[in-house]
């Protein structure tokens, strides 16, 4: 870690009021200066019980650094292995942990109640500002929502293939997905169940049951089905909540029921067989029936055919205006 970020750090763990509740996003509530450094509070959100804040480094570098509260008693000779292998992980589409503190001293059998997290800080907002009805001048195209899923699926893929043992159940939602300035999307809030929820079912040597593996897989699978439906029927549908979203699914089987459900956005800018390549990967997704839960691998292929089917059919309408 820099000299820069200890520094912040060591600030940060002099201000009081830790308990707010919050979750990765980019809102700024207010600022407190300490000495030279200067920090942007932001505080209760929503979400779990956390403080976020906002910092400028000395070389005007901004980094997202989260007060994270911890649930059970774990070494922090342990917690300290988990987060520097967190923080190795480095992705395009990843939010990259730039650096941790764990606020509990030195002696390894003292109890950890909270850590600091400190992020790259991601200045665009995250994808449900750019479905949402409310904001028309940011919301995304078919090929533009494409884009992203495809490069969030990258990174969950990543985080189940790229490192041993992978990274599971990695909270994969559109509040947790944030778009840089080039619109390029970053997926945050990866791999904390390894230090908070799920500590210590892989047991002392590391081996880890395999039906647990499979189970976290098809945990992120399905949140990530949750992710394209949301994508295809927009944030209003969305937020009626699981059970309407799986009933109305039956509508995607017939153009009649697509016009009623899927975004007005998508059918104004996407061509039918993108559409249809997409639904049916996200039926799969999300299905119940757990032998027809897709590989990432399976997901993935599927989403960049259907992006190249769009790509295909808007060279077209280009080449051809009159069409």
């Amino acid at each position: 870690m820099s000299k820069q970020l200890e520094v912040m750090l060591a600030i940060l763990r002099t201000l009081a009021n830790f308990d707010g509740d919050g979750r990765f996003v980019d809102a700024i509530e207010d600022e407190v200066e300490i000495g030279e450094k200067k920090i942007i509070k932001k505080a209760r959100l929503e979400a779990r019980m956390e403080m976020i804040y906002k910092g400028k480094l000395e070389n005007g570098t901004y980094v997202a650094i989260r007060c994270l509260a911890l649930f059970k008693r774990d070494s922090i000779r342990n917690l300290k292995l988990r987060l520097d292998l967190l923080s190795k992980l480095r992705h395009p589409n990843l939010v990259s942990l730039l650096g941790h503190c764990i606020d509990g001293g030195e002696r390894d059998d003292v109890s950890v109640n909270r850590v600091f997290l400190i992020y790259e800080y991601v200045h665009s907002g995250n994808l449900y500002t750019y479905l949402s009805e409310n904001n028309p001048e940011k919301v995304l195209k078919w090929s533009e929502r494409l884009t992203v899923v495809i490069g969030i699926g990258r990174a969950v893929h990543f985080l189940h293939t790229g490192t041993i043992p992978g990274f599971f159940n990695n909270q994969l939602k559109t509040n947790n997905i944030l778009l840089d300035e080039n619109r390029i999307a970053k997926l945050s809030d990866y791999g904390l169940s390894i230090i908070t929820k799920e500590i210590d079912k892989h047991g002392a040597k590391g081996e880890v049951n395999k039906s647990w593996h499979i189970t976290k897989l098809e945990d992120d699978v399905y949140s990530f089905g949750f992710i394209l439906l949301e994508m295809l029927v927009g944030p209003t549908k969305a937020g009626r909540g699981e059970t309407y979203l799986l009933n109305e699914m039956m509508s995607f089987g017939s153009q009649d029921g697509q016009q009623k459900i899927v975004d007005p956005t998508i059918l104004s800018t996407s061509c039918q067989e993108s559409l249809s390549i997409a639904m049916s990967i996200t039926n799969k997704c999300i299905s119940p029936e757990s032998s027809s839960c897709p590989s990432f691998e399976d997901v993935l292929w599927n989403l960049q055919y259907a992006a190249q089917v769009q790509a295909t059919t808007d060279g077209d309408r280009k080449s051809d205006p009159v069409s």
